[in-house]
């Protein structure tokens, strides 16, 4: 599934929206998701949808303008967001990238769980890479470079260059331990209050 796609699915999945909000939501939330798709291509997509039956649309009067078309996700359309939410998350070798992000704030909204297992197959990639990490090597022969080079800076640079990487890499990596820990105490509490209604529940039925 393309990236405008699960954008425009996981958005309609927790609010019906005309194109021209979703266009207004995505200029300001969508560049944290790696993308900053043009009006066209989201109307284009949202066509796709009605074609494939995945939302319905609903007409808002709107006194202080035109009137507007509202997007719903068809039963089709949560089918495909849930398909696509609970779907293996394959991370890349890039530490911050963005598709992560998507999937936890757009897919996570089905529940904590799955915000976890996402979590969860991302932690484990990233100990993995930041384990492995080492700082990159200057060149040893520099006598090729087109232009002139001085070997001290070029060895300076790519220390400099090498720690932003590990620092950012590792500041990420704090954040998944944080972020599963907290999530795991979420998921404990809020279980625990959901049995505990249950069992009240229970004992009025009884």
């Amino acid at each position: 599934m393309k990236k405008l796609e699960c954008i425009v699915l996981g958005r309609l999945a927790t609010n019906p929206m005309s194109g021209y909000d979703l266009y207004k939501w995505m200029s300001k939330e969508a560049p944290y998701f790696g993308y900053s798709p043009k009006p066209p291509q989201i109307y284009r997509q949202l066509n796709d949808f009605l074609t494939k039956g995945w939302v319905a649309v609903t007409i808002d009067q709107r006194g202080s303008g035109p009137d507007a078309k509202v997007y719903t996700l068809t039963p089709a359309g949560i089918a495909a967001f849930l398909g696509w939410a609970m779907s293996e998350h394959s991370p890349t070798i890039r530490p911050l990238e963005a598709d992560f992000q998507m999937r936890m704030l757009l897919g996570g909204v089905i529940g904590p769980q799955a915000a976890m297992d996402v979590l969860t197959t991302e932690l484990k990639y990233r100990r993995r890479q930041q384990a492995e990490s080492r700082p990159y090597e200057a060149p040893a022969d520099l006598g090729e470079a087109a232009v002139p080079v001085d070997a001290d800076w070029q060895a300076e640079l790519v220390r400099m260059v090498g720690e932003r990487s590990f620092l950012l890499g590792q500041s990420n990596l704090s954040w998944l331990e944080m972020a599963q820990a907290r999530l795991a105490a979420y998921i404990e509490d809020h279980g625990t209050i959901e049995a505990q209604r249950k069992d009240e529940e229970d004992e009025q039925c009884g």
